[in-house]
């Protein structure tokens, strides 16, 4: 199997450092880019020592001429950023954003319970909002994944089992 070229937009936050970590480990994944804004020329291992050891990227400002070289693009951005890079996807890139902006299927819901306007109301039909785990292969069929966060992830991976048991 190819190597999958990948982006992480938000590489130098808590989330974007441990999901390096988790990447290096995959041998089927190249990072090739690692995009920060206030962070762009410096070395991921400034932020994170452990990674002293590893041949990463250095970080640069998000440009979405970057997008022809990768496969998947990961933002661990703050909510609402996401959508824009949304707009600059190509039909070969997937886009697997671990904040908010593709968890809710349409954009008066995003508006109330996020307090801002969803940006890229056209690309939620493109979305998924899923966990591997439960979704499966259902995944492959949408270019954008919005992935939920750690408090429903803890509570939907011990419940769904018991509710396709139907056990009350």
């Amino acid at each position: 199997m190819p190597k999958l070229n990948v982006l992480i937009a938000g590489s130098t936050g808590y989330i974007g450092v441990q999901l390096i970590k988790l990447l290096i480990q995959h041998k089927n994944i190249n990072i090739k880019y690692l995009c920060g804004n206030s962070s762009a020329g410096k070395k991921i291992s400034s932020y994170d020592i452990s990674l002293k050891s590893k041949k990463l990227p250095k970080i640069t400002k998000y440009n979405k001429k970057y997008l022809v070289n990768v496969d998947i693009i990961f933002t661990a951005l703050p909510n609402g950023e996401a959508q824009a890079i949304s707009k600059d996807l190509l039909k070969k890139n997937t886009l697997i954003d671990l904040a908010a902006d593709f968890r809710l299927k349409k954009g008066s819901d995003y508006l109330k319970w996020y307090k801002q306007k969803h940006k890229a109301l056209s690309n939620i039909k493109n979305s998924i909002y899923a966990l591997p785990e439960i979704t499966g292969k259902l995944v492959k069929k949408f270019n954008i994944i919005g992935c939920p966060g750690c408090y429903p992830t803890s509570i939907l991976l011990p419940l769904i089992p018991l509710v396709k048991k139907k056990i009350n």
